[in-house]
């Protein structure tokens, strides 16, 4: 029996349908990338539904709020997320804040990212049920343990396209929560991502983009093609390797489109016996109107009126 084990590899970040709309997640070097200030949420229900035989089947919930914001004056961005994972017994809460020094290149701008913070583990050991219960493997009660967090990237935008690579997770935390002889290392994630805008006619876009990510050990393809329209509304096609497809929509709203709702259908075509086969996942933004460095500010007086 100890000759045929098997390596087992699964997800260990959460992960994000419309990660087209949320580069900050997946490189620091995005900060302020857009040009504008941006607030974001941002919820995923992974495998709806999922349920074994007790309790409420613990399918991966996610909840993330993230800010971004270019500093001009300075060449940089600034940017920040706080993220809250739920899976079963398990909890993975993070709070990163990330700075980006940005640079003229060509015909684009090119981004050295570098991002900070903490990463909270934590088991609620009572939602598990032992074969033989009491168990004296099994700790009682819920333990957390936190833990902080590295992570770097390289960032390269134009009107027309864009790409980056990144490394979150460099300094591999481990986590005990409870065991004295193991630990749960946080693995180094690489996340490699880029797109493309291709104008069709004068009120439709098409932006095709790729997202690549890996532990090392395994490697995760994701393509995805969006089609705007009137610079407001869209829809769009992905593809997760060995995972689901997925349909996108959404649009934009109010002045200069400042508020964004996006919505996905994750449909599980790999892994079926142990998934359920929906995801559904939901984005809000709003940005504030981007800073016009020409303009000079208004100076009221008790005498003047201007």
């Amino acid at each position: 029996m100890l000759l045929t084990g098997r390596a087992a590899f699964g997800q260990q970040d959460p992960q994000f349908s419309m990660y087209m709309f949320n580069p900050l997640y997946l490189n620091p070097a995005a900060a302020g990338s857009e040009g504008v200030t941006r607030f974001q949420l941002m919820h995923r229900t992974q495998w709806a539904g999922y349920q074994p035989t007790f309790d409420d089947g613990g399918a991966p919930s996610t909840q993330l709020f993230a800010f971004n914001m270019p500093l001009a004056r300075f060449n940089s961005g600034v940017g920040l997320y706080v993220m809250n994972d739920r899976l079963g017994p398990m909890v993975n809460q993070a709070l990163q804040v990330s700075y980006a020094y940005r640079m003229a290149l060509k015909n684009g701008t090119l981004s050295l990212g570098v991002q900070g913070g903490v990463y909270s583990k934590a088991i609620d050991y009572g939602r598990l049920r032992a074969r033989e219960n009491p168990d004296p493997l099994i700790p009682a009660g819920r333990i957390a343990q936190t833990q902080p967090d590295l992570g770097a990237g390289v960032y390269y935008n134009t009107t027309d396209y864009w790409f980056g690579i990144s490394m979150m997770h460099i300094n591999q935390a481990a986590y005990r929560l409870g065991a004295e002889r193991a630990t749960n290392p946080q693995t180094r994630t690489a996340y490699l991502t880029g797109g493309y805008r291709l104008g069709i006619g004068y009120d439709l876009d098409v932006q095709p983009s790729v997202l690549v990510k890996t532990d090392l050990n395994t490697v995760s393809v994701e393509g995805s093609v969006i089609a705007t329209y009137e610079n407001r509304y869209w829809a769009g096609l992905s593809y997760r390797q060995q995972d689901a497809l997925i349909a996108t929509i959404g649009l934009s709203m109010l002045r200069n489109n400042a508020l964004r709702f996006g919505y996905a259908f994750d449909f599980t075509v790999g892994g079926r016996d142990v998934k359920s086969p929906t995801s559904h996942e939901v984005l809000l933004s709003y940005s504030l109107p981007a800073p016009d460095p020409r303009r000079k500010p208004i100076v009221r007086t008790p005498r003047f009126r201007y």
